[in-house]
């Protein structure tokens, strides 16, 4: 164990014991619960990809469910469009709050055209995403609005402390304020993927109460079809969770560095 505390405070270039096994315990989290998120994904994968192979008694497509449920409750301006592969690569099912469309996967998970449980419950469920966007609900437009910034964020933030950390040894011969500079930039983008992944369990959850209010509402799905779009539901909500503590164990791992960097900055 001491060599491990003695590899992070060289990492944080000779941060005190205490300091360096804080931050030792919050990389081991943080590895920890990284293998916790990716297993959930796997798990919402494997109900997402099941009901989407069992087939919905309305025989309504993912795009017509959507369509549907938007004109019933006076939303006919919202457009459904299916999206295109680049798109839901990146954001797969969502709601564009900016162009008011919603964009449906086409490729990866298609549901699109195809008449399943999954097809149903995910269109249906963006539905009532766009539906809280454009009815006032703060949480929801806020969450739609930085999304980009939730989703590239996270990834950003490594590599934006590394060219700091570069441009510091190889322009200045020395590990200073580019550090520094870089640490509290990529410490803003991580901020703002944990907002919008905090936001993400309150706003999906009541897209979820109420897409299943609808599809019952409307009758698109009956008492089975209905659980087993709970299911997936649920495990989305789960994987949320799992990576809101990841992003709030990661900005404990920002604030550590920065409280090392300033320290060693006073120091020289």
């Amino acid at each position: 164990m001491s060599n491990l505390i003695d590899f992070f405070s060289e990492q944080l270039e000779g941060a005190s014991p205490a300091l360096s096994t804080a931050y030792a315990i919050v990389c081991i989290l943080i590895v920890i619960m990284a293998v916790v998120c990716l297993v959930l994904e796997i798990n919402v994968w494997r109900k997402y990809s099941k009901a989407n192979k069992t087939g919905i008694r309305s025989q309504m497509s993912g795009l017509d469910a959507c369509r549907y449920v938007l004109d019933q409750s006076g939303h006919k301006d919202i457009k459904v469009i299916k999206a295109g592969f680049l798109r839901e690569a990146v954001f797969g099912n969502y709601y564009n709050i900016a162009t008011k469309t919603i964009y449906l996967r086409s490729v990866l998970g298609k549901i699109d055209n195809k008449k399943t449980v999954t097809s149903t419950a995910m269109g249906v469920q963006k539905a009532a995403v766009a539906r809280l966007c454009e009815e006032g609900d703060v949480q929801a437009r806020t969450r739609n609005k930085l999304s980009l910034l939730g989703i590239f964020g996270p990834i950003l933030f490594l590599p934006v402390v590394l060219i700091g950390f570069l441009l510091d040894v190889y322009l200045l011969n020395s590990t200073g304020i580019l550090s520094l500079v870089s640490i509290a930039l990529g410490g803003l983008l991580l901020l703002a993927g944990f907002l919008v992944t905090m936001l993400n369990i309150p706003v999906e959850k009541r897209a979820n109460s109420l897409a299943l209010k609808m599809i019952e509402e409307y009758g698109l799905a009956d008492g089975s079809e209905m659980s087993m779009m709970k299911e997936v539901f649920d495990a989305y909500i789960l994987s949320y969770i799992a990576n809101f503590i990841l992003e709030v164990l990661r900005v404990i791992q920002w604030i550590l560095e920065i409280v090392a960097k300033t320290k060693n900055s006073s120091k020289k």
